[in-house]
């Protein structure tokens, strides 16, 4: 716990974990430097000033490093990983299963894996994984509309939640901003939560991929606690999940990359 420090000191603080973690939370903040909120928030609006954050609803952002990436930029992240998750969360599909499949780099690499199993029905929000699926003429596809976001490759907003609650499926297949060992799923941007939260609720069984750089993280939106999560595929050996009720059981899935075996 930082204690009685000054306003500079806080300032730079606030700015290094910014550059090592992409976001900060004020009650973290305020915990850490033992002072209010408010004065965090204070701290974060002087910041914000000199253009060297933006505040987001409890919290800041890095402007630098813009937490929450377009699909290109994140596409190019941990590439190992997530074709290593993909194969082993494919491993769980059989013929004949139903798939909800959001938007998500790592969904796209699952859906790479998964387009070579047989008479699978795939109901996705993304044009991307739709044509992928397409590759495969035993797969029959459903495409979600609704509000197409360009740098997202992704059909959000109300349309699709409401296209969204009218199927069902045997499996919901989502991606993930950050993990985090209490809480649960998370995603910086409530639009992709809201799909993915609407997913999992109509679906048997919810399986989430996560590579290691989204693993003891948070961001802004929760997408559901671990008593609802069935499956979790992650390539980080290290990951606990912190189980206080005795009512989680989501399964664990260790992916290793090429690199583990090396």
């Amino acid at each position: 716990m930082a204690e009685g420090r000054s306003s500079n000191f806080r300032h730079q603080t606030i700015l290094e974990q910014l550059s090592s973690n992409g976001q900060v939370f004020v009650h973290d903040l305020a915990e850490y430097f033992n002072v209010a909120q408010e004065t965090i928030r204070r701290d974060l609006t002087k910041l914000e000033s000199q253009k060297l954050l933006k505040k987001v609803h409890g919290g800041a952002v890095n402007i630098q490093s813009k937490f929450e990436r377009n699909f290109s930029e994140r596409a190019k992240v941990a590439i190992d990983e997530k074709k290593a998750i993909a194969v082993k969360a494919a491993g769980v599909i059989k013929s004949g299963d139903t798939l909800f499949i959001d938007f998500g780099s790592t969904t796209v690499e699952f859906s790479q894996s998964v387009k070579m199993i047989n008479n699978l029905t795939v109901i996705t929000n993304s044009p991307v994984i739709a044509s992928i699926m397409q590759e495969n003429p035993t797969i029959e596809t459903i495409l979600i509309g609704g509000q197409f976001i360009g740098s997202q490759y992704a059909c959000l907003g109300a349309i699709a939640l409401r296209n969204i609650s009218e199927l069902f499926a045997d499996y919901a297949v989502i991606g993930v901003g950050a993990i985090d060992a209490h809480r649960g799923i998370m995603d910086q941007n409530v639009d992709e939560a809201a799909v993915a939260r609407k997913m999992l609720e109509n679906s048997d069984k919810l399986i989430v991929l996560a590579d290691s750089s989204k693993v003891n993280k948070h961001a802004i939106n929760l997408v559901t606690g671990w008593e609802n999560v069935d499956i979790l595929v992650t390539t980080s050996k290290d990951f606990k999940i912190a189980d206080k009720s005795n009512a989680v059981s989501t399964k664990v899935i260790l992916a290793n990359t090429t690199s583990d075996a090396e």
